[in-house]
């Protein structure tokens, strides 16, 4: 009001419009846009009609132009106005979601800490039972292995998840050495094979080119590789129809190698593909698995500067096609 009686009391050549700015700077830090504009618009039209009144009127160009010259700053800073709420908003939003993540990964990983002593122990007294028990025990026995064969699942998703979250809060560190990925992949294969064995699968390892067994050399960090071929493997066998097979083959591509995990199952829905390497991401509710295996599969192939991939095959299956750098460069 003060701004408007000052406009109007003095000569048209003398311009005070841009004193309005001070309460429109006061007005956009919580003012809803359209209150906003009007007040803009409205203090424009006021600058302008002081060219007018009071009489008498006497337009002169250089009069008009710096009239016009502020009513574009005021809009100008109106919108500029809009644009730091609508920026601290989006700084609120980021710092809530950050304090419900850092909330979340601690919970879980307190509670993935807490359930893995339990754990630990009833797999140590099954264990026990197994090697105690009478040799006329069949039903025993086999109750038992049923129990240990749960709660080694059980700590295997606990651990996953575990990494996950380490991964994503820290980054995946690698430890590099030169090493043959064709051993490894021998190696977790001789560690599943029992479990491939109760769906009646059979996991056969091919070497692409020369069909011979042969080395596949490279430079990665050991633990993190047996882990990602160990997720592959899971994955498939999971997904497999019983009685099928789970083909695994190597193969050299010059500066990388290529290891493929083909299963004969129902395949991945088309529209789920893109997905399928997201963290908690599952197909299905029936399905085995808590989502994570394929996602940290993700993280251990980028920290190695590969890719991974995942497509349908046309007689039906799916198959998973990682390439490793012979180099590791951690990314």
């Amino acid at each position: 009001m003060a701004v408007a009686l000052l406009e109007f009391v003095t000569p048209q050549d003398i311009v005070f419009g841009t004193l309005y700015v001070i309460p429109m700077l006061r007005l956009g830090t919580t003012a809803a846009a359209l209150t906003l504009w009007g007040y803009a618009l409205l203090v424009c039209a006021l600058t302008l009609l002081n060219l007018v009144l009071p009489p008498p009127v006497t337009l002169e160009g250089p009069v008009v132009v710096n009239r016009l010259l502020v009513c574009g700053a005021l809009l100008v800073t109106a919108g500029q106005c809009l644009r730091v709420q609508a920026l601290q908003r989006q700084r609120l939003d980021l710092q809530a979601r950050l304090s419900v993540e850092d909330l979340r990964s601690d919970f879980v990983a307190t509670l993935a800490h807490d359930l893995k002593t339990p754990i630990l122990g009833t797999i140590a007294t099954t264990k026990l039972l197994g090697e105690q028990q009478r040799p006329d025990g069949a039903l025993l026995s086999r109750a038992i292995a049923t129990i240990e064969r749960g709660q080694t699942r059980a700590l295997r998703q606990i651990q996953t998840l575990l990494e996950v979250y380490g991964n994503d809060a820290e980054g995946l560190r690698l430890s590099p050495e030169c090493l043959d990925l064709s051993s490894i992949v021998e190696e977790v294969i001789g560690e599943v094979s029992a479990l491939a064995q109760e769906r009646q699968l059979t996991i056969r390892l091919a070497f692409m080119g020369s069909g011979q067994w042969q080395e596949h050399t490279l430079v990665g960090d050991r633990v993190q590789l047996r882990r990602l071929v160990e997720n592959l493997l899971l994955n498939a066998i999971h997904h497999s129809l019983r009685g099928g097979q789970i083909l695994v083959t190597l193969a050299a591509l010059g500066s990388a190698h290529r290891l493929q995990v083909i299963d004969r199952g129902p395949g991945v829905p088309e529209q789920e593909l893109p997905n399928l390497f997201q963290r908690f991401h599952r197909l299905s509710a029936d399905r085995q698995g808590s989502g994570l295996g394929l996602y940290l599969c993700r993280q251990i192939v980028s920290a190695h500067g590969g890719t991974i991939s995942l497509r349908n095959r046309t007689g039906g299956g799916a198959e998973i096609e990682v390439d490793l750098p012979i180099e590791a460069r951690e990314a």
